[in-house]
């Protein structure tokens, strides 16, 4: 969830025992703007990585946390 606004709604409309919210700080990249080094090297990329499960090292996604993954983010412009 990026932005206050979009968090807010989302803890209040989820299912707690199904889904999750990670709140975001900053702005998403677009990643098909930038190289894959830039995507891998994104910090928010990596806490998004992190908390679903990847394994850098394998190509296996039946240990992801997760089946499905919405972003979320506010009306700003930034």
């Amino acid at each position: 969830v990026v932005g206050d606004s979009a968090g807010g709604s989302a803890k209040q409309a989820r299912d707690r025992e199904y889904q999750s919210i990670m709140p975001l700080k900053g702005k998403i990249l677009k990643t098909w703007e930038v190289s894959s080094d830039e995507v891998l090297a994104s910090q928010e990329v990596h806490y998004i990585s992190v908390a679903i499960g990847i394994d850098t090292d394998s190509a296996d996604l039946i240990q992801l946390r997760y089946g499905k993954i919405c972003i979320l983010a506010d009306a700003d412009s930034d």
